[in-house]
């Protein structure tokens, strides 16, 4: 029978775990990559321009990269007429978005997680590559003006030298107004702070456990204690991270013009928006956490139960239609269930290939044609590639 003790200790260990486990590694990766993106912004636009054959190479770099930032400042390029429709393909096939930060933080973690990190960015980036190059040379970038921009590709340019702007001058900046930006403008010290003390006890954590493999936090509530001390660190990083992520106002996409634009242009907003892109994936890690343990103890299933029917065709088709669905949301609900052991490689594969991460939502308001077309050039090599693999046996 299940009690309200069970219901309590699911919900207080996955929020602790979430934080500890997930949280500050990825506030780690996400500051730092969002650092380049700061310091390396606009020097790299004239150089992809005037390199039309290697820019599917350079677009599936910039989706390669963890979080939707790389990914997103390309979708203006290609309204500009600055970049090829393949090249928007290979990014998109590219990116896994915020989930990759959750891939990465479980092979931080735990070694066994390696391997397929490595092997599912490297599947990633080489079909991007040839299915951009395959659109390019086949033609199929959609035949119409692009945006409110007017040239097409290798069209006659509508405006004059003089009047060009650089696309990531283009990025719109976020309004300075409403609770939820001063919440975040404002807490995002106090979340930083948190984290920091939260990333040294999970170093500490890795370590102990290093040394002891019997060890295990143990849940307790004695802030006295160091392991009830611990417990309420993970609680309030988690709670102050949903918080965050009401603030933003963003359920599905944590990533936008406007919050890149912002990065770009100021260091602050890099931190504040560092912190904002975290809290976005520790809600939803913590929602996968929460439906896998209520799953099991309302089901009266194993993760044995679970994992019997993630290895399958069916559940290859399911991971590809998960990424049909713009933003990171619920790509991290999949990438999670991997790092569960819940589903197979062949699937993490064809959901990694189909995604779009938060990229789409400014192709979509810039070109619907080729938005929706986008989706389709992500799917159909994600189930090939996703079937392929299970076929061959393939599996880490």
């Amino acid at each position: 029978m299940v009690t309200v003790d069970d219901v309590v200790e699911i919900v207080v260990t996955s929020m602790r775990d979430a934080f500890l486990a997930v949280t500050v590694f990825v506030a780690a990766m996400v500051l730092l990559f969002s650092w380049l993106q700061y310091v390396t912004s606009g020097r790299f636009v004239e150089y992809i321009r005037e390199r039309e054959k290697l820019q599917p190479f350079i677009g599936a770099l910039m989706g390669l990269t963890p979080g939707c930032g790389g990914a997103i400042v390309m979708m203006p390029m290609y309204a500009r007429g600055y970049v090829t429709y393949g090249t928007v393909v290979a990014t998109l096939i590219a990116t896994l978005g915020d989930s990759a930060f959750v891939l990465i933080g479980a092979a931080v973690t735990d070694s066994r997680f390696i391997a397929p990190m490595l092997a599912v960015h490297a599947l990633s980036f080489c079909v991007g590559v040839s299915w951009g190059y395959l659109v390019d040379i086949t033609g199929t970038t959609p035949q119409k003006p692009l945006g409110k921009f007017g040239p097409k590709f290798g069209g006659e340019e509508t405006h004059t030298p003089q009047e060009e702007v650089s696309p990531l001058d283009d990025l719109s900046r976020e309004v300075p107004e409403g609770l939820g930006y001063k919440i975040l403008h404002q807490g995002y010290l106090l979340w930083w702070a948190i984290t920091a003390l939260g990333l040294i006890f999970a170093i500490l954590l890795l370590v102990w456990a290093g040394q002891d493999a019997d060890f295990s936090l143990e849940l307790a509530f004695n802030p006295l204690t160091l392991h009830g001390f611990i417990t309420w660190i993970g609680l309030l990083g988690s709670t102050l991270s949903v918080i965050l992520y009401i603030a933003q106002k963003n359920w599905f996409a944590d990533d936008t013009e406007a919050t890149i634009g912002d990065k770009l242009h100021s260091m602050r907003e890099t931190m504040v928006h560092a912190a904002s892109e975290t809290a976005f994936v520790t809600f939803w890690v913590m929602i996968a956490y929460l439906v896998f343990e209520f799953m099991m103890l309302f089901g009266g299933l194993a993760e044995d139960d679970l994992a019997r029917n993630g290895g399958g065709f069916v559940a290859v088709i399911i991971a590809a239609s998960i990424g049909l669905i713009p933003g990171c949301g619920p790509q991290i609900i999949a990438i999670t269930a991997y790092t569960k052991d819940l589903i197979s490689f062949p699937a993490l594969a064809a959901n990694a290939i189909s995604q779009d991460g938060d990229a789409l939502f400014p192709l979509l308001v810039r070109h619907k044609a080729a938005s929706l077309w986008a989706t389709v050039h992500t799917t159909i090599p994600a189930i090939i590639v996703g079937v392929a693999l299970m076929v061959a046996g393939v599996n880490f």
